[in-house]
């Protein structure tokens, strides 16, 4: 790794063969890395979490992935992971005494099969998000109250969350919220929503 020391950005997408991400704190000025569809990626090394540089991580699609290590990396800006649509599995993240904080401004947690014990440390770790796609999940039926702490979010996507029944709070500056065919929202938070609408808030 270190003939590559220099190397900005690592592109692994596609890879069919590729099971595990190995060491890569060798690659100290590396920028962006991606790894989408990768779909008998695994496991992916600790190391990645501490690249310093480090600013947009990218493993969309997938499919096998279950676990991601922790990040202390305050460069990261953008982190986009999803599994595979149909996929049963559920995306795992770091054990509550774990770090994994950064100042990650936009967030693609897309067909992730996010729990409701997962969601409010996710939105712990990443308070500075800007803009949050959680769509397509339908493992969490509640959007927890600690989403307001999410001060600078200003776009939030929830579509497809079939099984999301309550939305306890609405971010402070949110300015546009899309919620289609999310088909278990109560009564209450529909009327919630409304109220927000007609107050000046903008909602799909």
């Amino acid at each position: 790794m270190q003939k590559f020391q220099n190397m900005k950005v690592l592109t692994l997408d596609d890879c069919e063969h590729l099971t595990h991400i190995p060491d890569v704190s060798g690659l100290s000025n590396l920028k962006k890395f991606t790894f989408d569809f990768c779909k008998n990626l695994i496991t992916i090394d600790d190391s990645i979490g501490h690249l310093n540089k480090l600013e947009l991580v990218s493993a969309c699609c997938c499919k096998k992935l279950e676990n991601f290590p922790p990040l202390w990396l305050v460069s990261l800006k953008n982190l986009e992971l999803s599994l595979h649509p149909c996929v049963s599995g559920m995306l795992r993240f770091p054990k509550h005494n774990d770090k994994m904080y950064s100042n990650v401004t936009e967030l693609c947690l897309r067909e992730c099969n996010l729990s409701d014990e997962c969601l409010p440390i996710i939105l712990k770790w990443f308070v500075n998000v800007k803009h949050l796609d959680l769509s397509d999940n339908d493992g969490f039926k509640i959007l927890p109250e600690c989403i307001s702490e999410c001060h600078l979010l200003r776009i939030l996507n929830l579509d497809g969350c079939t099984s999301l029944e309550e939305i306890r709070r609405i971010p402070p500056n949110l300015n546009y919220l899309s919620a289609s065919e999310c088909l278990s929202l109560s009564s209450s938070t529909r009327r919630m929503l409304l109220s927000q609408v007609c107050c000046g808030f903008f909602m799909q």
